[in-house]
């Protein structure tokens, strides 16, 4: 393992996760052994825009039981099971980080997903699937702390079957200056990875993926981040992410406020 891959394990590694969503889900009033998507949706919807992103990339698709995909950075497999229990597709997730992998097996299982659903630790670099492997690949908020996306995008290709779909949620950098720090995937510039637009666009032309969508939904993240820091919302991704999330979701508002970072979703299709 490099030492790339375990600052980002390491940054995204929170321990007691479990503990924390199942104290709150108690006193809500729920019995944590016995869940479902729908109770679990504000805290295990990881990505920038939460439950209405996975939403709105998941009608871009085709989906249905026979449906293959790959969930690259699945964290603790909240799209996963969204996706499983509302299309009954066939899914593997992969996450650098054991502790969210863990967590997402138990949550998994205790929703009745697990004969859909299987989760692993695995890097996004480096993807331990057969070639042609799966219909879709899902992959949100990962990329950022990427720096050789042309080699991620490789993978992703390879594992895809030909005319298979990858669809995608990326920041890219905008004309209003430097990113302010910290943010949800970096506490400083070492573990930041963004490209322009016109960057990113020439990685997947390059990887042989033709753009289908290609979203700006940079409006709807920041209407999202504005509501994560209210007190009277208790299960959230704070309990996955550390006390200074709202701080950092600030931070992320703010960015994209004046367009410093911009967020797209992505549909492309391997040609």
């Amino acid at each position: 393992m490099t030492d790339q891959t375990t600052d980002v394990r390491d940054h995204w590694t929170r321990t007691g996760t479990l503990g924390r969503i199942d104290a709150v889900l108690t006193e809500l009033g729920h019995d944590p052994e016995h869940v479902t998507p729908d109770i679990l949706a504000s805290v295990e919807h990881l990505h920038s825009g939460g439950l209405k992103t996975t939403q709105d990339q998941a009608q871009r698709l085709s989906l249905g039981p026979e449906t293959r995909v790959l969930d690259i950075g699945c964290g603790i497999g909240g799209p996963a099971r969204y996706l499983a229990a509302n299309f009954g597709c066939q899914i593997h997730g992969v996450d650098l980080t054991p502790e969210m992998i863990e967590t997402g097996q138990i949550l998994t299982e205790r929703c009745g997903l697990s004969d859909k659903i299987t989760l692993q630790v695995g890097d996004a670099r480096d993807l331990a699937f057969p070639d042609a492997s799966f219909d879709v690949v899902w992959c949100q908020n990962v990329t950022m702390n990427i720096p050789d996306k042309v080699g991620f995008l490789a993978g992703v290709h390879r594992v895809l079957k030909p005319g298979g779909i990858f669809t995608s949620t990326e920041f890219s950098t905008g004309p209003g200056g430097e990113m302010i720090f910290p943010v949800m995937w970096a506490y400083d510039a070492s573990m930041s990875f963004l490209d322009t637009e016109d960057q990113m666009r020439a990685q997947f032309d390059a990887a042989g993926f033709r753009i289908r969508e290609w979203i700006n939904y940079t409006d709807e993240v920041i209407d999202w981040l504005k509501q994560m820091g209210k007190p009277d919302n208790k299960l959230t991704t704070q309990l996955v992410f550390g006390d200074d999330t709202a701080m950092r979701a600030k931070n992320g508002a703010r960015n994209m406020e004046e367009k410093r970072t911009i967020y797209w979703i992505i549909v492309v299709e391997r040609a």
